[in-house]
């Protein structure tokens, strides 16, 4: 007992609460609307958890065989031209939503004598853990190189693009790597969706690390210095990006968005915990910008990726009470399917660093 024993003072003569550092509660939970893959892949909500979905050829838009037009020739008191080649093909694909819930519990004692709202604090928790899983869903399927076209695909640590010397981020105002690698992909965007997406529909997509090591490569150093905005980029004043990690604004007006999803990849309890960033170190993608905030089920788009969203289950949170065991579950539904909609109004990169 005597170790015990104290005698009154400023440090023990109250009941320690979070009142006394102004209910001050440390909490990194994120905005689902804050995770970057909502601007680099268009939703498409849908009423039903299996459906198909059509992606229609673009050649006959533009075929254009004979440059004397001879085959559209219509003389005046001749019938018109017959159409027996106007057809455009099709290939018909499905999409299969899977269902994902994300739960814990609470005691109703944690609930109850907690000097915050315990249920609010987890849910925001479980939201992001949901919209970091569809994140790794679709990073997934955008990094997986067999999902592209053959000719979308480059890896920077040979010579994959004529007139491309070196990767990104060892690259001068010389090599201009990273101008020559955009202008290409522009290009062949362009021609491989016949006209349809242009460079001003583009979105470059990076890590915060790729993001880092391409700021301070001599090409973006002598880009910045040569532009007439660059001493109030260089002072950070307020038009400008505050997280760009260095970068100007766009690239060569291309437009980017970092990726700064952060996955913990170590079970619970470990002294030491293993963070990582989702997009790894070095890969780029460059995708179709979704036109809007949602796709339509049924309707066109050049979305290079789609997210086929069951409504009923689009981040749902869920609350059971067990009064038996004073419990209170609660969890995060979500229920999707992740489809390259349009491969070819995009790219991957590789080894850019």
């Amino acid at each position: 007992m005597a170790n015990n024993v104290a005698l009154p003072g400023p440090y023990n003569t109250y009941v320690p609460n979070a009142k006394s550092s102004g209910n001050l509660f440390v909490d990194f939970s994120r905005n689902i609307n804050d995770f970057a893959v909502l601007k680099y892949t268009q939703p498409v909500p849908v009423e039903q958890a299996v459906g198909i979905w059509y992606q229609m050829g673009l050649d006959q838009r533009a075929r254009i065989v004979d440059s004397d037009l001879a085959k559209y020739a219509w003389a005046d008191g001749h019938d018109r031209p017959d159409a027996n080649d106007g057809a455009e093909y099709f290939s018909e694909l499905g999409f299969r939503c899977k269902r994902k819930s994300y739960p814990d519990k609470i005691g109703k004692m944690t609930s109850e004598q907690a000097a915050w709202d315990e249920r609010d604090r987890r849910s925001r928790a479980l939201a992001q853990l949901a919209m970091t899983a569809r994140t790794i869903a679709v990073l997934n399927t955008l990094t997986t190189s067999g999902n592209w076209p053959s000719s979308h695909v480059a890896d920077l640590s040979g010579t994959p693009i004529s007139g491309v010397v070196g990767n990104w981020a060892a690259s001068t105002s010389a090599r201009l790597a990273i101008k020559r690698t955009l202008n290409y992909i522009k290009q062949l965007i362009l021609l491989d969706t016949r006209g349809a997406v242009k460079s001003k529909d583009l979105l470059i997509v990076m890590g915060p690390d790729t993001a880092a090591q391409i700021s301070v490569s001599q090409e973006i150093v002598e880009l910045v210095k040569q532009n007439i905005a660059g001493p109030r980029f260089l002072m950070n004043q307020q038009e400008f990006k505050k997280e760009n990690y260095g970068l100007p604004d766009r690239l060569y007006d291309t437009e980017y968005v970092i990726e700064e999803t952060v996955r913990v990849t170590t079970q619970r309890g470990l002294i030491t915990q293993s963070a990582s960033f989702v997009l790894p170190l070095g890969t780029v993608l460059v995708v179709h910008r979704p036109s809007s905030l949602e796709g339509v089920e049924g309707g066109r788009s050049f979305s290079t990726c789609s997210l086929h969203i069951y409504r009923e289950d689009d981040l749902k949170l869920e609350t059971d009470s067990d009064s038996w065991n004073r419990i209170e579950k609660i969890a995060v539904t979500d229920n999707f399917d992740v489809n390259m909609t349009a491969p070819v109004s995009g790219f991957l990169l590789t080894n850019v660093c």
